[in-house]
């Protein structure tokens, strides 16, 4: 195995070096090089930071393991001795580069079709999750070594033990400890130097917090924020826009935060609010109910709120579970939070939550503990893959495919669904169930892309951080990515559910009620983008039946499509060893 002279690169050259086959293995030694060699500093607010900088070859949680060639080109011509070692490394990496790959390799022709067309869509995104990164700070690093050498032990004679895996996850707990050293030497010596009475209290805090942690349990707020921030850099920040969602913080931090000095914790508080506003963190959890039905809130949820109210950020987001036993006092909190016009924090429902995701076979207990995470998703924190998202489609497409025998009126490709010459519609309820059989057509296909996508993600992309932080990993010796995870959900998002309501309203309230104009016609002017119907197109624009309105003819018409794709993913299994659900994110497709 090549050993390299560059200093640069440490990712990659440690990959390299790697001897092992498993791709894990050869992440977490990519991993525990850039650790002990990438730039790390104390910020402003005094966290332990790492940011991937001037780095090619970085693994993200979202988008895997890549090559950023602006970088490495720049690197390459600043670099003139290390030129030739570096381009060693490119071809050598090269065959590694398969992030996106699976559509070209394992799609049909149909299912790159409706890819191009955004018709549904899968791959390039490896999903949000919530890690337990608080465990590190509640239990020490010295925890999950033990636990991956008693799981080791205890799978050690199961036919697919892997001993890579577990060697992969304890060199990525002896990076965070690597970290923890490193960031304790910087304190040292800037302080040596140091003047600014309020820095001076910022490096003597690190240098506390990493005497003992992060092998060792934090003992207050400030050093579990501390802590906290340093593993959640190493995840998932390579910039400063590339993160995952922190989770049910009021919960987690609580205990801390007790037993720390109130003018201390207040002024951490606000660091760590400034860090995941700079950072644009996407979910921050707040409150809740327990599984007897217990409110959540405490202190710190009040805290934060009044931090929403005080600074007025738009990031990070921030969601708030509400639930018949909330208190007053949190509902006048949350109106003041709201008042301010940031939007925050946007409210979720236990009570219709909670039953979703127990009929989805997660455990009540486990249900109550629910976050937000990315943009809208659901996750159970440090306990789940649900893929948020695996993939998206547009729901509409299945009434343009009805009106068109299967084939596309942006492109004339056929995608193989002939519900029929619509002229031959005689009644709605034969258009509808044209619509409703080219939307399992288009459901068919995507679940099939998104289970490609992936058991190829799980062979391509394992993340060994991951398998630490997430239960269910080292219990079964089964990689993050590969249905290792207690829950193993998938989701799929809808975009378009008021195009293709609407339509189908009108379609039923003009052609088969009131009998204004014939399918054919309807079918023919969504060829010709209307040019010669404008008496239709003015009656379709000007309608009052849209979705949203409280108008039941066309809610219905909503509601019933939407179930009707959430009964078809509750039926069909994830590569990861749970079932799908369903999502709308419909600012990302029209």
């Amino acid at each position: 195995m090549k050993k390299f002279k560059t200093k640069l690169e440490p990712l990659a050259r440690g990959f390299l070096e790697c001897e092992s086959e498993y791709r894990g293995l050869k992440l977490a030694s990519g991993w525990h090089r850039s650790i002990k060699e990438w730039p790390m500093e104390i910020d402003k607010r005094g966290f332990a930071v790492s940011y991937r900088e001037n780095m090619a070859y970085i693994q993200e949680f979202g988008e895997g393991l890549h090559c950023d060639d602006d970088i490495f080109n720049r690197l390459v011509k600043e670099n003139p001795d290390d030129a030739e070692e570096l381009l060693q490394i490119k071809e050598l990496m090269e065959p590694y580069m398969t992030m996106y790959q699976a559509p070209d390799l394992f799609f049909s022709e149909i299912q790159k079709q409706m890819l191009n067309e955004s018709v549904a869509m899968s791959g390039g995104w490896l999903g949000h999750a919530v890690p337990d990164y608080e465990g590190i700070c509640i239990r020490g690093t010295q925890f999950y070594r033990e636990k991956v050498e008693k799981y080791r032990e205890m799978n050690r004679g199961n036919e697919n033990f892997n001993n890579d895996f577990y060697d992969a996850c304890a060199l990525m707990v002896d990076a965070i400890d690597v970290a923890g050293a490193r960031f304790y030497e910087i304190a040292t010596k800037e302080l040596e130097t140091a003047t600014d009475p309020e820095r001076i209290e910022m490096l003597k805090n690190i240098k506390r917090t990493f005497d003992h942690a992060p092998q060792r349990p934090c003992r207050d707020f400030v050093e579990a924020v501390i802590v906290y921030i340093m593993v959640y850099t190493i995840d998932c920040v390579s910039a400063p826009w590339r993160q995952d969602s922190p989770g049910h913080i009021d919960q987690f931090f609580y205990d801390f935060w007790k037993v720390t000095d109130p003018a201390l914790r207040q002024r951490y508080l606000e660091y760590l609010w400034e860090f995941f506003h700079d950072h644009r963190v996407w979910n921050v959890c707040l409150s809740g109910s327990d599984e007897n039905g217990n409110d959540l809130s405490n202190e710190l949820t009040y805290e934060i709120l009044a931090l929403i109210k005080k600074y007025k950020y738009q990031t990070p987001n921030v969601t708030l579970r509400w639930h018949k036993n909330s208190p007053q006092k949190l509902l006048d909190a949350t109106y003041e939070a709201l008042a301010t016009g940031t939007g925050l924090p946007g409210l979720y429902n236990d009570h219709a939550v909670v039953p979703a995701l127990m009929r989805l076979g997660i455990q009540k207990e486990d249900a109550h503990k629910y976050v937000m995470n990315g943009c809208n998703q659901i996750d159970i924190p440090g306990k789940s893959h649900m893929g948020l998202a695996d993939g998206d489609y547009v729901l509409a497409r299945a009434v343009e495919f009805a009106l068109n025998n299967g084939v596309s009126n942006n492109s004339g490709y056929d995608f193989g669904m002939h519900t029929g010459d619509p002229a031959d519609f005689e009644t709605y309820e034969q258009f509808y169930d044209a619509v409703i059989k080219q939307l399992d057509h288009i459901l068919k296909n995507l679940c099939e892309m998104a289970n490609i996508q992936q058991r190829f993600n799980a062979q391509e992309q394992p993340n060994p951080l991951r398998s630490v932080l997430i239960e269910g990993c080292l219990e079964k010796g089964i990689d993050y990515r590969s249905g290792g995870p207690i829950y193993g959900h998938g989701q799929l998002l809808v975009s378009a559910i008021a195009d293709a309501a609407d339509s189908v309203a009108a379609i039923k309230k003009y052609v088969y009620e009131e009998k204004r104009f014939t399918i054919a016609e309807v079918a023919d002017a969504m060829r010709c983008n209307y040019e010669g119907y404008e008496e239709m197109y003015q009656t379709f624009k000007n309608t009052h039946l849209k979705f949203g309105n409280d108008i039941p003819y066309v809610d219905k018409i909503a509601a019933d499509l939407v179930d009707h794709c959430h009964h078809y993913f509750l039926k069909t299994p994830t590569f990861r060893g749970g079932f799908f659900s369903g999502g709308c994110s419909p600012f990302v497709n029209a």
